[in-house]
């Protein structure tokens, strides 16, 4: 018997997990900021919250969009295209823009390039993946 369900293959898969994790990661907000205010709180358009109440509500809130997120890309969803370009707009700005509100001792050039790497490759690449390869999505 046939699957005629196109395949998501093995990036979208990657993909899709690693937005679960950083969904889960988005739900512990609280926790990681009570645990250290100095590193812990979500970080919206370049501003670090503060405080366990703006965790508690805006990281459950950001964990559900990326479980969203991640459900459509492992359900092969057309709707999840508008998603993956938003994303890919929002983590490059959200990223600039903490760097450049915030006066922190700079990183190693090491965790800057693998930083890098890895959020534009899970932003800006699965939204170019998702654009290249829409003929799957349903």
């Amino acid at each position: 018997m046939a699957n005629d369900t196109p395949r998501r293959g093995w990036f979208l898969t990657v993909m899709t997990v690693l937005f679960l994790l950083l969904a889960l990661s988005d739900f512990t907000k609280p926790l990681q900021y009570v645990n250290n205010p100095a590193v812990g709180g979500l970080v919206v358009l370049g501003h670090k919250f503060h405080g366990v109440a703006h965790n508690l509500i805006l990281g459950p809130i950001f964990g559900i969009i990326l479980l969203i997120y991640a459900y459509g890309i492992w359900n092969l969803r057309a709707w999840v295209l508008p998603l993956s370009f938003v994303y890919a707009f929002y983590v490059p700005a959200n990223m600039v823009l903490f760097w450049s509100l915030h006066q922190l001792p700079p990183p190693t050039k090491s965790f800057i390039v693998m930083y890098l790497f890895l959020s534009l490759t899970g932003s800006i690449g699965t939204a170019i993946y998702l654009a290249y390869h829409r003929e799957r999505l349903s």
